[in-house]
C-alpha cells in the first residue's frame, strides 16, 4: 500500500514548475500578440517632435512594458496589482508574479522558491574579484562588476553558441534570470560587507528566502526582525521599473541585440 507522504511527494514531482507555466504562458501570450499586430498592426502610437527627441525620448510611446505601470492618481500597479495589497508577500512571490502574472499558490510557491535556492551558491572567483577591488571602489562599481565576472556562467551564450531556435531564447534566458535573483543579494551583501569593513562574507542561507537571507548576510543583529520587515517591503516597492527609465531601457536595448542578461545588466 502506497503512504500518503510517497503519494504526497510523487505529486509533487509531478507539479509544474515555472518552465512548465511560461511554456503555457508563452503560446497564449504569442498567439495574443500575433492577433494584436493582426488587428492594428498599423495604428499610430504615437507623434514624435523634435523637442523630444533632444529632450532624451521623454514621454515618447515606443516600448512595450506589461509588468507594471505608475498612474499618476493609482500609484504603483504590478501587473494588474495595486502595490498595496502586495505589502505582505516574499520576493518570490513578487518574482513569480512579474514572470507569469499570477500570484503563486502556495504548492507553487514552494516549488518557486526551491528552484531559487538551490541556485544561490555563488562561483569563488566573485568573491576573489571583489576582494581584489580598490577599497574605495563605487558599490555599483563593484556589483557591476561582479555580475559581468558571472558572464562566464550564461546558460543564453553557451545554448546560443550551439544553434538556438528563435522560439526558444526564452528558455536559457529564464535560466540566466534565475541565477542572477538568486544570487544577486549574496553579491549586494558581499559588496556592502568588503566595502565598508563590516568583515568577511556571509555565505548564504539556502533555508531562508530572499529578503531574510540578504538581511542575514548583511550580517543584520540590531532590530533583524523589523529590518527584514523593511527590506521585504522595499524589495516589493522597487521590483520593477515600469520599462522606460534609463537603466531598464538600456538593458533592454542590450539584450535585443541578443546579448546575454549577465552583459545586459552589467551594460
Amino acid at each position: 500500500m502506497l503512504s500518503h507522504n510517497f503519494l504526497k511527494t510523487l505529486a509533487k514531482k509531478r507539479m509544474k514548475n515555472i518552465f512548465d507555466k511560461l511554456t503555457e504562458k508563452f503560446n497564449s501570450w504569442r498567439k495574443e500578440t500575433s492577433e494584436l499586430i493582426g488587428l492594428a498592426g498599423d495604428k499610430v502610437l504615437s507623434q514624435v517632435t523634435v523637442s523630444q527627441v533632444y529632450g532624451g525620448m521623454r514621454d515618447i510611446r515606443s516600448l512595450i512594458c506589461d509588468t507594471s505601470r505608475v498612474p499618476k492618481e493609482e500609484g504603483l500597479i504590478i501587473r494588474g496589482k495595486y502595490l498595496k495589497d502586495l505589502t505582505d508577500k516574499l520576493p518570490e512571490e513578487i518574482y513569480y508574479l512579474l514572470l507569469t502574472g499570477d500570484l503563486p499558490t502556495n504548492d507553487e510557491l514552494e516549488n518557486f522558491s526551491a528552484e531559487i535556492r538551490k541556485r544561490k551558491n555563488v562561483p569563488g572567483y566573485v568573491w576573489d574579484i571583489l576582494r581584489a577591488m580598490p577599497k574605495d571602489s563605487h558599490p555599483m562599481t563593484m556589483l557591476d562588476t561582479a555580475i559581468l565576472a558571472m558572464q562566464r556562467e550564461s546558460v543564453f551564450a553557451k545554448e546560443y553558441d550551439k544553434g538556438l531556435k528563435k522560439e526558444d531564447y526564452w528558455k536559457p534566458t529564464l535560466e540566466d534570470a534565475l541565477n542572477i535573483v538568486a544570487r544577486i543579494p549574496a553579491v549586494a551583501a558581499a559588496v556592502y560587507r568588503l566595502r565598508f569593513d563590516k568583515g568577511e562574507i556571509i555565505e548564504p542561507d539556502n533555508e531562508m528566502d530572499n529578503a531574510g537571507d540578504y538581511v542575514h548576510m548583511l550580517g543584520i543583529e540590531t532590530n533583524k526582525k523589523e529590518f527584514y520587515n523593511l527590506m521585504k517591503f522595499y524589495l516589493v516597492l522597487h521590483c520593477d521599473h515600469e520599462g522606460g527609465n534609463v537603466s531598464a531601457l538600456a538593458t533592454q536595448v542590450i539584450n535585443s541585440a541578443l546579448s546575454d542578461l549577465y552583459y545586459s545588466l552589467s551594460g
